[in-house]
Protein backbone atom coordinates (compact mmCIF):
# COMPACT_ATOMS: atom_id res chain seq x y z
CA UNK A 1 0.00 0.00 0.00
CA UNK A 2 2.52 2.60 0.88
CA UNK A 3 3.94 1.81 -2.38
CA UNK A 4 1.10 2.88 -4.20
CA UNK A 5 1.15 5.84 -2.41
CA UNK A 6 4.72 6.45 -3.79
CA UNK A 7 4.11 5.61 -7.28
CA UNK A 8 0.58 7.69 -6.63
CA UNK A 9 3.04 10.93 -5.95
CA UNK A 10 5.58 10.32 -8.13
CA UNK A 11 2.91 10.33 -10.78
CA UNK A 12 1.55 13.20 -9.82
CA UNK A 13 4.29 15.18 -9.18
CA UNK A 14 5.52 14.36 -13.25
CA UNK A 15 2.47 15.46 -14.28
CA UNK A 16 2.59 18.92 -12.08
CA UNK A 17 6.21 19.25 -13.48
CA UNK A 18 5.52 18.38 -17.18
CA UNK A 19 2.35 21.27 -16.94
CA UNK A 20 4.51 23.60 -15.62
CA UNK A 21 7.48 23.05 -18.17
CA UNK A 22 4.81 23.30 -20.81
CA UNK A 23 3.28 26.21 -18.99
CA UNK A 24 6.87 27.94 -19.30
CA UNK A 25 7.35 26.73 -22.99
CA UNK A 26 4.17 28.70 -23.76
CA UNK A 27 5.15 31.50 -22.02
CA UNK A 28 8.56 31.62 -23.99
CA UNK A 29 6.60 31.39 -27.55
CA UNK A 30 4.71 34.01 -26.52
CA UNK A 31 7.60 36.39 -26.29
CA UNK A 32 9.01 34.80 -29.20
CA UNK A 33 6.33 35.66 -31.26
CA UNK A 34 5.58 39.08 -29.88
CA UNK A 35 8.92 40.15 -30.99
CA UNK A 36 8.55 38.84 -34.20
CA UNK A 37 6.04 41.06 -34.94
CA UNK A 38 7.58 44.03 -33.64
CA UNK A 39 10.40 43.19 -35.89
CA UNK A 40 7.56 42.69 -38.77
CA UNK A 41 5.93 45.53 -37.63
CA UNK A 42 9.96 47.51 -38.18
CA UNK A 43 10.09 45.52 -41.36
CA UNK A 44 6.49 47.00 -42.90
CA UNK A 45 7.02 50.63 -41.64
CA UNK A 46 10.72 50.80 -43.12
CA UNK A 47 8.99 49.16 -46.70
CA UNK A 48 6.46 51.63 -46.19
CA UNK A 49 8.24 54.80 -46.09
CA UNK A 50 10.42 53.68 -49.20
CA UNK A 51 6.97 53.18 -51.14
CA UNK A 52 6.24 56.60 -49.83
CA UNK A 53 9.13 58.04 -51.63
CA UNK A 54 9.00 56.00 -54.38
CA UNK A 55 6.24 57.96 -56.64
CA UNK A 56 8.78 60.77 -56.29
CA UNK A 57 11.66 59.00 -57.40
CA UNK A 58 10.03 58.35 -60.40
CA UNK A 59 9.91 61.39 -61.94
CA UNK A 60 12.69 62.85 -64.24
CA UNK A 61 11.11 65.53 -65.68
CA UNK A 62 11.12 68.88 -64.47
CA UNK A 63 8.00 70.42 -65.12
CA UNK A 64 6.24 67.74 -63.32
CA UNK A 65 8.90 67.19 -60.51
CA UNK A 66 7.91 71.10 -60.11
CA UNK A 67 4.18 70.55 -59.99
CA UNK A 68 4.47 68.00 -57.65
CA UNK A 69 6.53 70.27 -55.33
CA UNK A 70 4.16 72.80 -55.76
CA UNK A 71 1.08 70.56 -54.77
CA UNK A 72 3.46 69.57 -51.74
CA UNK A 73 3.19 73.40 -50.85
CA UNK A 74 -0.15 73.67 -51.57
CA UNK A 75 -0.96 70.68 -49.27
CA UNK A 76 0.02 73.05 -46.30
CA UNK A 77 -3.31 74.42 -46.67
CA UNK A 78 -6.04 71.45 -47.58
CA UNK A 79 -8.94 74.42 -47.71
CA UNK A 80 -6.99 75.99 -50.85
CA UNK A 81 -5.61 72.98 -52.72
CA UNK A 82 -8.12 73.37 -55.31
CA UNK A 83 -7.79 76.94 -55.55
CA UNK A 84 -3.84 76.09 -56.04
CA UNK A 85 -4.24 73.96 -59.00
CA UNK A 86 -5.84 76.25 -60.83
CA UNK A 87 -3.05 78.64 -59.84
CA UNK A 88 -0.89 75.83 -61.43
CA UNK A 89 -2.55 75.15 -63.98
CA UNK A 90 -2.25 78.68 -65.27
CA UNK A 91 0.97 79.05 -64.53
CA UNK A 92 2.52 75.67 -66.03
CA UNK A 93 0.02 75.82 -69.49
CA UNK A 94 3.43 77.17 -71.93
CA UNK A 95 5.39 74.56 -70.10
CA UNK A 96 3.23 71.56 -70.46
CA UNK A 97 1.73 70.32 -73.66
CA UNK A 98 -2.36 71.01 -72.86
CA UNK A 99 -3.19 67.41 -73.75
CA UNK A 100 -1.23 66.48 -71.31
CA UNK A 101 -1.81 68.94 -68.47
CA UNK A 102 -4.81 67.20 -66.35
CA UNK A 103 -2.74 63.99 -66.30
CA UNK A 104 0.43 65.78 -64.79
CA UNK A 105 -1.56 67.95 -62.76
CA UNK A 106 -3.36 64.30 -61.61
CA UNK A 107 0.46 62.81 -60.97
CA UNK A 108 1.38 65.34 -59.71
CA UNK A 109 -1.16 65.97 -56.83
CA UNK A 110 -1.09 61.81 -56.73
CA UNK A 111 2.80 61.66 -55.99
CA UNK A 112 2.53 64.49 -53.49
CA UNK A 113 0.13 62.74 -50.83
CA UNK A 114 2.62 61.10 -49.00
CA UNK A 115 5.18 63.64 -48.71
CA UNK A 116 5.15 64.76 -44.94
CA UNK A 117 7.18 68.14 -45.84
CA UNK A 118 7.36 70.51 -49.00
CA UNK A 119 11.54 70.49 -48.09
CA UNK A 120 11.10 67.03 -49.58
CA UNK A 121 10.79 67.09 -52.73
CA UNK A 122 13.33 70.44 -52.74
CA UNK A 123 15.78 68.02 -51.93
CA UNK A 124 15.14 64.69 -53.97
CA UNK A 125 14.28 67.29 -57.15
CA UNK A 126 17.53 69.86 -56.75
CA UNK A 127 19.99 68.36 -58.90
CA UNK A 128 17.09 67.69 -61.77
CA UNK A 129 15.92 71.74 -61.45
CA UNK A 130 19.96 72.39 -61.58
CA UNK A 131 21.02 70.74 -64.29
CA UNK A 132 17.41 71.27 -66.75
CA UNK A 133 16.57 74.94 -65.76
CA UNK A 134 18.53 77.73 -66.32
CA UNK A 135 18.78 80.88 -64.19
CA UNK A 136 15.37 82.72 -65.53
CA UNK A 137 13.51 79.29 -65.50
CA UNK A 138 14.56 78.77 -61.80
CA UNK A 139 13.34 82.31 -60.95
CA UNK A 140 9.73 81.01 -62.84
CA UNK A 141 9.68 78.47 -60.58
CA UNK A 142 10.51 80.02 -57.53
CA UNK A 143 8.16 82.85 -58.62
CA UNK A 144 5.09 80.30 -59.29
CA UNK A 145 6.22 78.75 -56.10
CA UNK A 146 5.51 81.86 -53.97
CA UNK A 147 1.98 82.23 -56.12
CA UNK A 148 0.78 79.03 -54.91
CA UNK A 149 2.20 79.91 -51.26
CA UNK A 150 -0.10 82.96 -51.55
CA UNK A 151 -3.62 81.27 -52.37
CA UNK A 152 -5.59 81.41 -49.64
CA UNK A 153 -3.92 84.16 -47.90
CA UNK A 154 -0.82 84.64 -46.02
CA UNK A 155 1.86 81.95 -46.34
CA UNK A 156 1.95 79.57 -43.26
CA UNK A 157 5.33 78.66 -41.49
CA UNK A 158 6.23 75.89 -43.30
CA UNK A 159 5.60 77.53 -47.04
CA UNK A 160 8.25 80.10 -46.05
CA UNK A 161 10.47 77.99 -44.83
CA UNK A 162 10.26 75.69 -48.03
CA UNK A 163 10.35 78.95 -50.10
CA UNK A 164 13.75 79.77 -48.63
CA UNK A 165 14.96 76.24 -48.46
CA UNK A 166 14.05 76.12 -52.51
CA UNK A 167 15.58 79.76 -53.08
CA UNK A 168 18.79 78.68 -51.38
CA UNK A 169 18.92 75.64 -53.24
CA UNK A 170 18.34 77.18 -56.54
CA UNK A 171 20.14 80.44 -56.30
CA UNK A 172 23.35 79.13 -54.99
Amino acid sequence: MAFLGILVAAVSGAVIWYWRFKMIREAGNEIIDSVERMRGAYRRGKRRRQAEAAPLASIADPAIAAVAFFFCLAKEKPMYVDAAKDVVRSHMTGIIRPGDMEEVLVFGEWASKNVTSPEDPIRRFRDLWMKALDMQERQQLIGIAEDVAAVGGGRTKEQDYALQTLRRSLMN
